[in-house]
């Protein structure tokens, strides 16, 4: 027979001690737990994570709360994902026990969240029409921006951030209008309605120039910005995107009207990643899968048009800044040959590509691309920056 060991490693601590206290009880236990464990289907980190919505819910603050947190971060649930289960929790087990466990995991909390937010506030910023989320570090460094991929959210630089952080730069990350926190914006008109809130953000955050690095329809609406606000760029960083539209962005677009979010995920989640890391269901899949399936039909619909629609063939030749035009060999969306076209468009840029690399570089190969966004802000940064 088979064990949850992540778990069971854990919880067989507490059946130790009740052993010494009561035998007989202590072998009734284990060998039930041996018996469920060894047909149970979910795994380590669903059962530790379920475990714990329970003890929330009969307001057990106990060390058992942070026995099953400690169960569920060795299985791999990340801060998030427990912050998640206390927000839910109040639903149903009402604030006080959910700010209760909240106080009993923070410190078990507070290390993850140090290393991938070090001195950051995470608040809401009025754009005009809606607001929207931004982590801020506040640091004194020359500004950098990052912008997310279509249907994710700020949350997309998780790993990335604290590297480019660590520059001593000034780091945001902000969910784009019909994403994350601001969903419930109007709907996206167009790639320059975008630029036009990037142009608020920073304002609002007294920031009057930056250097702009956008993924995907990140890198469209990075694009676009440099275009409607040159005077606000100081470089721009295009990770897996592409110098126009296609038509296949716009059917994407069509598929979700007619058929739906659910029909969307798995054919995203095969573009975004590797058969492997899909197999395996890291967090960055865990979240990629959630975010699509939450995301309207009418915000997926109106992201996709305005991104096929984005055309910088005319532009770019006229844009001068430093540029970095970083690609993934593997790639299935941005194709090596679209980076190399968006690359030879712009007259100051340099071409990098990541092998192995993927679509969701920030996610998937995140100290590979993390490495090269570093590089290049220290390269812009110290007046060394040179084009290929």
């Amino acid at each position: 027979m088979t064990n949850k060991t992540t778990d069971a490693n854990i919880v067989d601590q507490k059946v130790a001690e009740l052993a010494r206290l009561t035998p007989q009880l202590s072998r009734a236990i284990a060998n039930t737990g041996n018996e469920l464990n060894a047909n149970a289907i979910i795994g380590d980190r669903e059962w530790a994570m379920t475990t714990f919505a329970m003890l929330i819910g009969m307001g057990d603050m106990s060390d058992q709360l942070q026995v099953y947190v400690q169960a569920a971060q060795a299985a791999g649930a990340t801060d998030d994902e427990i912050q998640d289960v206390i927000n839910l929790a109040s639903i149903y087990a009402g604030n006080p026990r959910a700010v209760s466990a909240a106080r009993t995991v923070a410190p078990y909390l507070k290390s993850e969240q140090l290393r991938l937010r070090p001195n950051v506030t995470e608040s809401l910023v009025n754009v005009g029409d809606h607001e929207t989320i931004v982590w801020d570090n506040h640091a004194d460094g020359f500004p950098v921006v990052l912008i997310h991929c279509l249907a994710l959210d700020h949350r997309t630089w998780r790993e990335v951030y604290p590297e480019i952080a660590k520059t001593g730069a000034r780091v945001i990350a902000y969910d784009i209008r019909g994403h994350g926190w601001a969903r419930q914006a109007p709907t996206t008109q167009n790639l320059d309605q975008l630029a036009d809130d990037l142009h608020h953000l920073l304002a609002k955050l007294g920031i009057k120039q930056a250097d702009v690095y956008g993924a995907s329809y990140g890198g469209a609406v990075a694009q676009s910005f440099a275009v409607d606000y040159p005077q606000e760029v100081r470089s721009l960083a295009l990770i897996a995107t592409g110098l126009k539209g296609f038509p296949v962005l716009a059917a994407r677009a069509d598929a979700a009207e007619k058929d739906g979010m659910e029909a969307q995920v798995a054919v995203s989640l095969i573009r975004w990643f590797t058969p492997e890391t899909i197999a395996r269901n890291p967090w960055e899949v865990r979240y990629g899968r959630e975010c699509v399936r939450h995301m309207s039909v009418a915000n997926w619909a109106a992201a996709w048009r305005a991104m096929a629609a984005g055309d910088a063939t005319e532009t770019a030749p006229k844009t001068t800044v430093p540029v970095l035009a970083l690609g993934g060999a593997q790639d299935a969306s941005a194709v090596p040959q679209i980076m190399a076209q968006m690359a030879a468009a712009y007259p100051n840029s340099k071409r990098v590509t990541i092998d192995p690399g993927t679509h969701m570089m920030p996610m998937e190969q995140p100290q590979a691309t993390a490495k090269e966004l570093v590089e290049f802000y220290q390269s812009v940064d110290n007046q060394t920056f040179r084009k290929d």
